[in-house]
């Protein structure tokens, strides 16, 4: 029986810290319609795992705790000061934990939301301390019960201000009476290629050993420099980015997937991290499956299909290599670049390979398309070069990460810069094919470093040995500019992401949103060029029909 008092605080204890992470999940999820019976749901969930842990904690601390004090006593089945100690210690875990996530996931929040969970940290920070004093003061002071009160009272306060900050945040914006744009036809052509991953680090060298031609002229015909990318660095968001020109707040296209709940309606774009959260899905208490949110912006794509122009979007291939006559043209580009490792079949090479073959898929299909179509805005998205680095980064720069067999090196060292010199004859064929007064823009959204430490032992602990780099925290990316208009043979200082989305509409004429994150980019172009084409603006895309 006095155990099972201890044992009561403790799952009441782990019971607000569960409600803590519910608010943080809440928070993440600007999409979420939220409602107070959504936190009751996510906190009986979050009870569960962590919750359960946080008991098991509490349990620990104050058992060791009692045996080293030699306390006899047993505390009550509510006891306050118990619950004032571990739910302010609870409070000052959930801050940390909630800031490392609110700066990872700080593009999601516009700055009126930034401002409402910056007040809800402070409101928490200020219980905390609360806590702790009154709970010193229980020990040193007499009237206890009303320390206690205090606190209590504070907490409700507090968790009651937190609820209708999260009832505050700004919600998607409504249809909006539309006025008409004159259509405007598009002269200018424009050809987009994303290889995912690429990294100057890799580049530059490359480049000076003459290894990768055709990125060497588009360093000489055109600008070029680092592309500033921002967290979370996910493929599905940045290229909502980089096509709106916004940033996940105003776009609001935040996940490619939904986590559904047991028991639970409502399904979250969002959960945390630093925290395992991913892994309850090998519990069987999280279901991931795809999201089809729409957009609540318009993106390059949509605005020149406005305009009546054509576009040809290449979609990315099928997670498995197709058969037949594609496998084989693919199968001789592989064999020209990797001839020395037809036989190699570790995993990690595996991985390569078929990043490869789909990056030869897709691309092979985005250029019949092309040339099939003609289009005023093409566009191509590969993300092989990724994978690549992912797992032989290692052998490029092996004093990163310790003892590697120096044959290793020899053996796997040139991997990744084969890829690049895939991606340079990939270019090549596109510069070969460019129209008069055509834009061309390689980029990438993020670049790559090496797995820190810590980093290692985890994806170690998870299966993943072989994965060396990463790019979580956006490592800065690469941009290439080349078209009429654009300054030559340039290092241009570093540019956002979201620049990219208006500096295109400029170069070809249309007018630039004003509530666009990012801006024209007047550096990348030549002065008489900049002079004789002033920026014209509307107030936003999501405004406008243009007149058919």
């Amino acid at each position: 029986m006095k155990f099972l008092r201890l044992a009561t605080n403790s799952l009441l204890s782990g019971l607000f810290f569960s409600l803590l992470l519910a608010v943080l999940i809440a928070d993440l999820n600007i999409n979420l319609a939220f409602k107070p019976s959504v936190l009751i749901k996510l906190t009986a969930f979050l009870m569960l795992s962590y919750g359960l842990l946080a008991s098991l904690l509490c349990l620990l601390v104050a058992s060791v705790h009692r045996f080293f004090i030699g306390k006899k006593t047993w505390p009550d089945f509510i006891a306050p000061s118990f619950l004032t100690l571990s739910f302010s210690l609870f409070i000052l875990l959930f801050l940390v934990i909630f800031r490392e996530n609110f700066i990872y996931f700080s593009s999601f929040f516009v700055p009126s939301l930034k401002t409402l969970l910056k007040i809800q940290m402070m409101v928490f920070f200020a219980l905390a301390v609360a806590g702790l004093v009154l709970h010193h003061q229980f020990h040193h002071r007499k009237a206890r019960r009303l320390y206690f009160s205090l606190f209590f009272v504070l907490l409700g306060s507090a968790l009651i201000l937190a609820l209708g900050l999260r009832l505050n945040f700004p919600t998607p914006q409504k249809e909006l009476e539309l006025t008409g744009l004159e259509p405007k036809k598009i002269e200018r052509r424009v050809t987009l290629l994303c290889f995912e991953g690429l990294s100057l680090d890799f580049l530059l060298p490359l480049t000076y050993e003459r290894k990768l031609p055709n990125f060497s002229w588009l360093m000489e015909s055109g600008c070029w420099g680092r592309l500033k990318g921002f967290t979370p660095s996910d493929p599905f968001i940045l290229e909502r980015t980089f096509g709106t020109g916004k940033l996940p707040g105003k776009h609001r296209q935040i996940s490619a997937v939904q986590y559904r709940i047991p028991g639970m309606r409502e399904q979250l774009e969002v959960v945390p991290r630093f925290i395992l959260f991913r892994q309850l899905t090998r519990l069987g208490l999280l279901k991931i499956s795809p999201n089809d949110a729409p957009s609540a912006a318009r993106d390059l794509w949509t605005i020149f299909e406005d305009f009546q122009a054509s576009v040809v979007k290449g979609e990315r291939a099928a997670a498995v290599p197709a058969a037949g006559p594609t496998k084989a043209k693919s199968d001789n580009l592989f064999a020209a670049f990797y001839k020395d490792f037809l036989t190699e079949r570790s995993a990690p090479f595996v991985w390569v390979r078929t990043a490869f073959y789909l990056d030869a898929e897709s691309e092979d299909a985005a250029f019949q398309a092309k040339a099939r179509v003609n289009p005023q805005l093409f566009s191509l998205w590969l993300d092989g070069a990724n994978v690549a680095e992912m797992y032989f980064y290692k052998y490029s720069f092996p004093d990163a990460f310790g003892d590697i067999r120096q044959e290793e090196i020899q053996k796997n060292g040139t991997v990744i810069e084969k890829y690049y010199q895939f991606y340079d004859q990939i270019v090549g064929k596109y510069l070969a094919s460019l129209k008069e007064d055509e834009l061309l823009v390689v980029f990438s959204p993020y670049g790559t470093e090496p797995l820190p430490f810590w980093k290692r032992i985890v994806e170690w602990m998870l299966g993943n040995a072989d994965v060396s780099s990463y790019h979580e925290q956006a490592p800065d990316g690469v941009v290439f500019i080349r078209g009429r208009g654009i300054v030559r043979g340039k290092a241009i200082d570093a540019i956002r992401l979201v620049d990219l989305a208006p500096t295109i509409l400029y170069l070809v004429g249309l007018p630039v949103g004003r509530d666009m994150d990012g801006l024209v980019r007047g550096t990348l172009f030549e002065r008489q060029f900049a002079d004789e084409n002033p920026v014209l603006t509307i107030s936003s895309y999501e405004d406008v029909a243009i007149k058919k």
